[in-house]
């Protein structure tokens, strides 16, 4: 199930690639921007009866590529870690890394008095893999994501917040259910 996420991250690659080639850049002002972030993560409800997932931590980084001026196509990776409390199954209590990498569209308001402010909602379409540290368990899931954030413009630089819920299926360990990681954070943005 690797090859998924690998095929999802190469075609959201792709996707970016395509797009940036397509459109003309205006020489006002750049369509490109990357973004660095650092922030929390939880899960939307327990894995399972018995075992339920701890406030963790994420560290994330995208580029984006502008279309126009509300509407852009953007590559995600983001690190969440979290521990496991409790136990099912063959479960035990103990610590995961998850790995997020998504495609997404990105819709902004920018209208005419919104220069500096803007708010935007996204979602998309990757994988997520997951490793229980300390053992060598890893298994690749389809995921897909929707979020909303509001970005604040200085010049070629910007701050963001973000929240976002990303989606995929947990079935190892006797557990098969729907998965919800809510992921919010905090960054800095850099038009190139």
């Amino acid at each position: 199930m690797k090859s998924v996420g690998v095929q999802g991250l190469a075609l959201a690659l792709v996707g970016l690639c395509v797009a940036g080639s397509a459109v003309a850049q205006r020489a006002s002002e750049s369509r490109w921007m990357v973004a660095g972030s650092v922030g929390g993560a939880s899960a939307a409800r327990s894995l399972a009866s018995g075992a339920d997932w701890r406030t963790g931590w994420s560290a994330g980084a995208n580029l984006t590529y502008w279309l126009g001026s509300n509407l852009g196509v953007r590559g995600t990776a983001t690190f969440t870690r979290n521990d496991l409390r409790g136990s099912t199954g063959s479960l035990a209590a103990g610590t995961f890394n998850k790995f997020s990498y998504v495609g997404e569209a990105v819709l902004r308001a920018r209208g005419a008095g919104m220069r500096t402010f803007e708010p935007y909602a996204l979602g998309g379409l990757g994988a997520v893999s997951v490793h229980e540290k300390g053992s060598d368990s890893t298994f690749t899931r389809f995921a897909g994501d929707v979020g909303a954030g509001v970005g604040y413009r200085l010049g070629r630089l910007g701050l963001r917040a973000e929240g976002r819920d990303v989606m995929y299926k947990f079935d190892r360990y006797g557990v098969d259910r729907a998965q919800q990681d809510v992921v919010w954070d905090g960054g800095v943005t850099i038009r190139l």
